[in-house]
């Protein structure tokens, strides 16, 4: 009778031992199917909010933990500085915090192979989890970081297996470049080359946008051209290459004198345009004389009495039953012409700023 019971039990402990092998089998098929799913929609996010909400929402699912975190070095990727830090599972940060983390002899110079780490922090609140982080790296470079984190404490020990780790972080190196490019290339077809404004094509796109959502949303908008004055005295006496230099000069200080929300781009020449929100005209009025003052304050050359200052044409959407937005431009095109006429003058250079509109 013990036999029986013997030979029951050993049956019965094998009939568990099996069991636990096929589910041990299928929980690796499932991570297996996972990390593919993983890799797939990775590579094929074509920003970071589908970086977001995708890949890196996947691996919290697949490997059970709290937090999946795609760190961005700021300086590491045009696309990064750009970056405003709007997706939860995607954050950027500064230089220092990699240069703590992950030191020179971490990376092997000239090769995308990476150490783990479980000893830093790029996050405060890291302490209150177990986690690893690994270096997300492009030819030898770190642009990024993977960061796993779990509230069991014993989660990432020093015998977990890493290697899907460093998968996860090669395959998000490929697609964070890949990102990177395309950022480039729009910024490059977007962009003034000269000033790094906006160019005339965001010009026309922004420009028939705004006009449609006027027209269906009654959401007004302002439209200025604007004209730089004594723009060729200054190519005529300094030559060319001042003419540029001032440009970019006077480009990066109406800049920093907009709104954020608000477009200011170049059409060409000493050409340039503005969007904005500013509708009032009491208020567009007070927002110009600052950007006008800002460019006023500019000095070229100490023993030259030049004011920089730009005439032009103001045209508020509401104002008019406009049919198109190419007549909003018309309009603001006759008034610039007129603001150029009324500018004074003294010497053939102008020692003063006219908007005409407001």
């Amino acid at each position: 009778m013990s036999n029986i019971s013997t030979l029951l039990k050993e049956n019965y402990d094998l009939k568990n031992e099996l069991e636990s092998m096929v589910m041990r089998v299928k929980e690796n098929e499932a991570k297996h199917n996972g990390f593919k799913v993983v890799e797939f929609s990775m590579l094929l996010s074509d920003n970071f909010d589908d970086m977001d909400n995708k890949p890196m929402r996947y691996i919290e699912e697949i490997f059970d933990i709290e937090r999946a975190v795609l760190f961005l070095k700021k300086d590491a990727m045009a696309i990064a500085q750009n970056y405003n830090d709007k997706c939860k599972r995607i954050r950027v940060i500064d230089s220092d915090g990699f240069s703590y983390t992950f030191l020179d002899s971490d990376i092997r110079s000239g090769t995308d192979k990476s150490v783990i780490h479980k000893d830093f922090q790029l996050m405060p609140s890291d302490v209150h989890y177990s986690y690893i982080l690994v270096p997300v790296t492009d030819n030898g470079r770190i642009v990024a970081a993977l960061g796993f984190y779990s509230q069991d404490k014993n989660r990432f020990s020093s015998d977990y297996n890493f290697d899907f780790v460093e998968e996860f972080a090669l395959i998000a190196s490929i697609a964070l470049k890949k990102l990177d490019n395309a950022f480039l290339l729009e910024m490059q077809a977007n962009t003034d080359y000269l000033t790094a404004l906006p160019n005339k094509f965001i010009f026309d796109l922004t420009g028939k946008s705004s006009f449609e959502e006027f027209k269906k949303n009654g959401r007004n908008f302002a439209f200025i051209i604007f004209d730089l004055n004594n723009y060729k005295y200054i190519n005529d006496k300094f030559g060319h290459l001042a003419g540029d230099e001032i440009l970019k000069i006077i480009s990066y200080t109406m800049r920093c004198n907009t709104g954020d929300y608000d477009i200011l781009g170049r059409f060409g020449g000493d050409e340039f345009y503005l969007f904005t929100e500013i509708t009032d005209k009491n208020a567009l009025h007070d927002y110009i004389v600052k950007i006008q003052n800002a460019v006023e304050e500019i000095v070229y050359e100490e023993n030259e009495n030049i004011i920089f200052g730009f005439s032009g044409g103001a045209v508020i959407a509401n104002e008019r039953d406009f049919e198109s937005f190419e007549d909003i431009v018309r309009l603001a095109d006759t008034r610039l012409y007129e603001a150029k006429t009324h500018t004074k003058k003294e010497n053939g250079i102008s020692i003063e700023s006219v908007i005409v509109g407001i």
